[in-house]
């Protein structure tokens, strides 16, 4: 057998593979996100043909498993179980996906492509939903260096970033494989796009106000974060670096999650009396994460609840009500379905099994309203978009990204924030603990950012954008018209199998 025939036989297993690692280097921070335009031909080159089920299979797990490790190896570092997890729970997923694509391409061959796409959008809107969300797969991620492309998302959010990705790999398929007749429709495609970035540029209504804010970045380690023998240097770092954010006359100083390792709301504990202190000696406003608890109701099977919270301790001795974490990292921060298999409390894995937060929580500096998201969270659209259902004037992000180490886990987890800025138009001061901490205005551009492991503090006055998104009134609209896509794909599909074996037996 020649090498040829060899490629050809494999061509199943190889052309996945190949897609996979091209859309995981897209998404590491090596200024390769251009490669996401070409990463699905090898795709489009798989369902040029149909292929028998066990293929697709394989394919899809060849894909998913490429993917999985070039991009998402830093998971490894937070979760060895979870991080296995992800190739079970990703291999499961696109097998359904190339499943349905290979049988329409079966059944109905013009319309396979675009069930590719409407397919594919679908899947990533069904990330954000259900215990075991984690939407990481979204491929408009990849556009996180290309800021004129991003734009796009204050109407249809990251979904229509990756729809337009989708479609322009498309083009670029049909001009090397089909004809140059589809040149055309490339340049529409690219001049619509460029053209409504540049145009946001330009009209955009950004402003600085003089009302001052201070991002703290103490960079204090997973392993020393919680050990009792280095709470005193947890206060120092804490003690001067929020006397910097003091000395710019902050308005607001934020600290990250978890920043001082103990239940503040609960107890009046060294903690709680450190950050008291350092309220009244600058007379500032400090927002800040901690861990909170309290009673079960009676039917519960523990005595606790716990939550991952945050809330703005103000210099007038006031305490905002406490925002608890509403998304949750699955195996990180809580066994999935524990209400309905309560025997999976007595799994441990590592997992802190938080309670699940109930809504958006406002607060204020000066005129100003915000709201907080808490780490995993920034990577869900529809929480911005529930916050900006009341006046909000900025987003707070407070992180710890101590698990990540210096892997690509930290770059991903950051880059995001610039996608729910242009969402939302809204300015958004990320509190990374060991980094990176960042301000990024409602164009999406970083404007001030720390290094990893900076111990730093960083000062930016408040930017603010009045203006109201598309996005944010109608954030479903283009998962709904792919789900409406994808059903009436299916049903022409099924209608078109049903006339087969009629057709079929009326031979016979």
């Amino acid at each position: 057998m020649n090498v040829n025939n060899k490629l050809n036989k494999y061509q199943h297993l190889l052309l996945p593979i190949f897609a996979g690692i091209m859309l995981g280097l897209s998404r590491l921070p090596l200024k390769l996100g251009f490669l996401v335009f070409f990463s699905f031909i090898p795709l489009f080159t798989l369902f040029a043909n149909w292929h028998k089920t066990k293929q697709i299979v394989l394919a899809a797990i060849c894909f998913s498993s490429a993917f999985t490790l070039v991009s998402l190896h830093w998971i490894s570092l937070v979760t060895i179980a979870g991080f296995i997890g992800l190739f079970f729970l990703f291999g499961f997923y696109f097998s359904l996906l190339f499943l349905a694509v290979n049988y329409v391409r079966k059944v109905k061959p013009k319309l396979t492509y675009l069930a590719f796409g409407v397919f594919w959008i679908t899947f990533e809107y069904l990330q954000n939903i259900g215990e075991l969300r984690f939407p990481w797969f979204n491929v408009g991620y990849s556009l996180a260096d290309y800021n004129i492309l991003i734009q796009v998302a204050d109407l249809g959010g990251i979904f229509l970033v990756s729809a337009c990705t989708f479609l322009l790999s498309y083009l670029i398929f049909a001009v090397i494989k089909k004809s140059s007749r589809y040149i055309f429709p490339l340049l529409a495609l690219l001049l619509l796009w460029f053209g409504y970035g540049i145009y946001k540029y330009q009209t955009l209504n950004v402003t600085t106000t003089d009302t001052m804010i201070s991002l703290v970045q103490a960079s204090i380690t997973q392993e020393q974060k919680w050990d009792p023998n280095f709470t005193d240097s947890t206060l120092t770092l804490y003690r001067k670096y929020t006397k910097l954010a003091a000395e710019a006359n902050s308005d607001l100083i934020i600290w990250p999650e978890s920043a001082l390792p103990d239940y503040l709301m609960q107890r009046y504990s060294k903690f709680r009396r450190f950050l008291d202190k350092q309220i009244k000696l600058y007379d500032t406003d400090i927002f800040t994460g901690f861990p909170r608890y309290e009673f079960a109701p009676p039917n519960h099977s523990q005595k606790y609840l716990f939550y991952n919270s945050a809330t703005l301790f103000k210099a007038n001795k006031t305490v905002g009500n406490p925002y608890d974490k509403i998304a949750l990292v699955p195996l990180g921060e809580r066994m999935p379905f524990l209400k309905k298999l309560p025997i999976l409390w007595r799994i441990e894995l590592g997992q802190a099994n938080f309670s699940y937060g109930q809504g958006p929580t406002y607060y204020s500096v000066k005129d100003y309203t915000f709201s907080p998201l808490i780490c995993f969270e920034i990577a869900f659209p529809q929480l911005t978009a529930n916050i900006m259902q009341k006046p909000t004037d900025f987003i707070v992000n407070i992180t710890n990204d101590a698990w990540f180490k210096r892997s690509a886990g930290t770059y991903q987890h950051a880059i995001l924030t610039k996608f729910r800025a242009v969402e939302t138009r809204r300015a958004i001061y990320r509190a990374a603990n060991t980094g990176y901490s960042m301000v990024i205005d409602p164009l999406g551009r970083v404007v001030e950012k720390t290094e990893l492991y900076e111990k730093t503090t960083l000062n930016y006055p408040l930017i603010i954008c009045k203006d109201k998104t598309f996005f944010t009134k109608y954030f479903n609209i283009i998962p709904v018209v792919c789900i409406l896509f994808s059903i009436i794909i299916i049903s022409l599909v099924i209608v078109g199998r049903i006339r087969n074996v009629e057709i079929l037996l009326h031979d016979k």
